[in-house]
């Protein structure tokens, strides 16, 4: 499913080069364009697009202006600011109204190509995840800490939280191996041979340090149920 995008910009140069680069990455669809605020607000209203490729300078209300009546009013878009302007200020006010990225003028398709991918990337991950963790949160915000996260069986063993065991640690890990979908916490314990509580809390440390993904499903009667995922095997 491709993402939809206008772009509200009133330089034709610019307008016209954004189209070429957004005709050359993969999964992204112009579906509508404007020169000023004014009937930018309408296409957005009117269409309802995933993305914005929006200038700040423009005739009659700026791009930020605009910004702010888009979400002042709740309309749920995401926004890539392009821009000639260094300021710090222009540049904080498009941050405090949550931009996904600031591009400035004049800019390169490689910087171009790299927000739309970015910003593909994180569309991913929101759609694939129903729950997410403190990693993956990190990764979407760009702040994640690499040097705080366990890389490898034995960084995972040395930062594991008090009241769990290393040798139980391998043991579910092992069984995890096993499966080749999504798994729950009885079918772990049943083949661990300990209790489904205390495997959920071997997972959910997994699950916290980003090396298992969950989901949140419900049963018949509505009953919630934890599922977990790995993306690759772990090397035991």
């Amino acid at each position: 499913m491709g993402i939809d995008i206008v772009i509200i910009e009133d330089d034709p140069m610019v307008l016209e080069l954004h189209r070429q680069y957004i005709s050359q990455v993969k999964g992204f669809r112009l579906v509508g364009q404007a020169a000023n605020a004014a009937d930018g607000y309408s296409i957005i209203r009117q269409i309802n697009p995933q993305l914005v490729i929006l200038d700040v300078y423009m005739p009659g209300d700026s791009g930020i202006e605009l910004l702010r009546r888009v979400r002042a009013e709740g309309i749920n878009i995401d926004v890539i600011l392009v821009t000639a302007a260094h300021r710090s200020e222009t540049i904080q006010q498009g941050m405090q109204c949550g931009v996904v990225d600031y591009i400035i003028k004049p800019f390169t398709f490689q910087r171009f190509k790299k927000a739309l991918k970015s910003y593909q990337q994180y569309i991913d991950r929101i759609r694939n995840s129903q729950q997410l963790c403190q990693k993956d949160i990190d990764c979407l915000k760009g702040t994640s800490v690499k040097d705080s996260t366990p890389n490898s069986l034995e960084d995972l063993k040395e930062n594991i939280p008090k009241g769990l065991d290393k040798a139980t640690l391998e043991l579910v890990l092992k069984s995890i191996n096993m499966q080749a979908g999504y798994f729950t916490a009885s079918e772990i314990s049943r083949l661990v041979g300990i209790s489904r509580v205390t495997v959920r809390r071997y997972l959910n440390y997994l699950y916290s340090c980003g090396w298992l993904k969950g989901i949140l499903s419900y049963g018949p009667v509505g009953r919630p149920l934890h599922k977990y995922i790995k993306d690759e095997p772990f090397s035991i």
